[in-house]
């Protein structure tokens, strides 16, 4: 028996709530989540997970499972439990919540999209539809933004949010969040051209006159429907959620900042500021839901996760971020090679095996060029690049969360021809993401070589571990 995981007389009789194994693992990966949201973690949070894993029969092969879980994948598995084990889980997040003795409001926000996201039904989420998507690899943070987003344009949905456009932000400042509706952003970009242009020159350096001039030319062509294909729904669709209605996209914070951006997708509905709302109200009110008990028997098991006061205090300590960095540090070279591994996963996320398995984080297109140099050991000239596009766009094309080919090619078109600052762009990121990590050892995994001559990673291949090289082929 695994520590932490004893199984009680009751929980082995209890035949009023059936959990499977992968359900346990999603059931872990929510936990650790949320006990992680408000950057802090305390004893009664690890107190209160060690009833619930040990009334759950969580063991640690799950907890280490669900490591490798997005919270997406997560809710998704929880999606196919009854509602009476649904509503289970609930008492349990509500608690966890409070075990600290206070519910930050990253917490509130985090147990409200998982409430709605993996279909309890309760009177207080009637009327509410939501999907919970993680997101990965996107080059900017929305951060507080609430973006709307339609599949197809809805002359209803923007007529009421250009009549509520102002309630709809009022509402959403409550919790410090600001509205990003593209028409009214556009109209605003161009009403301060000169401003805009100017704000770019400092903020994007890279850009030239004639790119800036594109972008003058086609904002006022641009619309909700062409950005939410672009940013979320040709990945989203690529990943079989079609998102049919209007709706507004909530970011949710990161428990792991630079892999996924996690957003709640909620539906519109017929009346946009209405729907947004119910899901305040539903967000103020998530400890005080509180639906009956199905049996005395699940009452008394629930009695068992309230936590004892003790009268000796422990040793307590509060693990934040910083303590993670700490361990990360102490672990960086307690790896078997001195020169570290290095895997690549079937999704192309690079990972260095000997420093604590840390991921060498970097956008797709970057992950692409660099695959494709690790396939090239001999090298090659930056100049003959244009002789590869089809194999750099097959790689690209594998581990990009978009679905436009058009854009795909276009990417590897800029990227081989030497359009703009793509090529330096992207070799400078590749740079920064190892360096980030290693320092100074960062230089054997590195593309590089003289100008204008032949370009290489000097990394042993033998180092070089692929999940599956055919899927890049």
């Amino acid at each position: 028996m695994e520590r932490g995981c004893k199984v009680t007389t009751q929980n082995r009789n209890d035949n009023t709530m059936k959990f499977k194994e992968l359900h346990k693992t999603a059931f872990a990966k929510l936990l650790s989540d949320l006990v992680q949201c408000d950057g802090i973690v305390n004893q009664g949070e690890i107190d209160f997970l060690q009833k619930v894993y040990g009334l759950f029969n969580i063991t640690l092969t799950s907890r280490k499972k669900a490591t490798r879980l997005s919270l997406s994948e997560a809710v998704n598995m929880l999606k196919s439990l009854g509602n009476a084990e649904k509503i289970a889980i609930l008492r349990v997040f509500q608690r966890l919540a409070l075990s600290d003795d206070s519910l930050d409001p990253t917490e509130s926000l985090l147990l409200t999209a998982l409430l709605l996201s993996i279909g309890i039904e309760l009177p207080e989420t009637q009327g509410l539809t939501a999907n919970f998507v993680s997101i990965p690899n996107l080059d900017f943070d929305t951060r507080n933004a609430v973006l709307y987003v339609e599949p197809t344009f809805s002359r209803k949905a923007n007529a009421c949010i250009k009549r509520d456009y102002d309630a709809i932000c009022a509402l959403l400042r409550q919790s410090q969040r600001e509205f990003f509706y593209l028409p009214r952003v556009v109209s605003n970009l161009k009403s301060k051209e000169a401003t805009f242009r100017d704000t770019l020159s400092y903020i994007e350096p890279t850009l030239t006159d004639e790119q800036i001039s594109h972008i003058d030319k086609t904002l006022p062509k641009l619309d909700s429907v062409f950005l939410s294909k672009e940013v979320f729904l040709n990945y989203l669709n690529a990943n079989g959620l079609k998102i049919s209605k209007p709706a507004f996209f909530l970011k949710i914070g990161n428990m792991k900042p630079g892999s996924y951006q996690d957003f709640l997708i909620i539906e519109t509905g017929d009346d946009p500021l209405k729907t947004l709302q119910r899901f305040v109200q539903l967000n103020a009110n998530i400890l005080t839901i509180n639906p009956p008990f199905s049996s005395e028997k699940e009452e008394r098991f629930f009695e068992e996760l309230t936590l004892n006061t003790e009268s000796t205090p422990k040793d307590e300590l509060d693990y934040t971020g910083f303590h993670k960095i700490i361990i990360d540090i102490l672990l960086k070279y307690n790896g078997s090679h001195e020169v570290s591994r290095l895997f690549i996963n079937t999704r192309g996320d690079i990972f260095l095996t000997d420093r604590n398995n840390a991921e060498v984080k970097m956008p797709a297109l970057c992950k692409a060029l660099y695959i494709f140099f690790l396939f090239h050991e001999d090298g090659l000239s930056l100049n003959y690049l244009n002789d590869h596009k089809e194999e750099l766009y097959r790689i690209y094309r594998h581990i990009s969360t978009y679905g436009d080919d058009t854009l795909l090619h276009t990417a590897i078109d800029n990227l081989t021809d030497f359009i703009g600052s793509t090529m330096n762009a992207n070799l400078s990121r590749i740079r920064k993401a190892f360096r980030d990590i290693l320092g100074d050892e960062a230089n054997i995994y590195l593309i590089k070589g003289e100008k204008g001559g032949r370009k290489t990673i000097h990394l042993d291949r033998s180092l070089v571990v692929f999940e599956d090289r055919k899927a890049f082929e």
